[in-house]
């Protein structure tokens, strides 16, 4: 019994971890977003 119930938590924490949203910055919209603005404030330019 003591097995089933640590092996739920665990699968339970691994799925809690997934679930949380991605930060703005590490979207795609965001990350476009944070290349125009360096590129305006600080003159870099897109080396990709």
């Amino acid at each position: 019994m003591k097995k089933v119930v640590g092996i739920f938590l665990v699968v339970m924490l691994f799925l809690g971890a997934c679930a949380t949203p991605k930060p703005y910055y590490e979207t795609s919209k965001g990350k476009k977003k944070l290349k125009h603005y360096n590129k305006l404030q600080f003159g870099q330019e897109n080396k990709r």
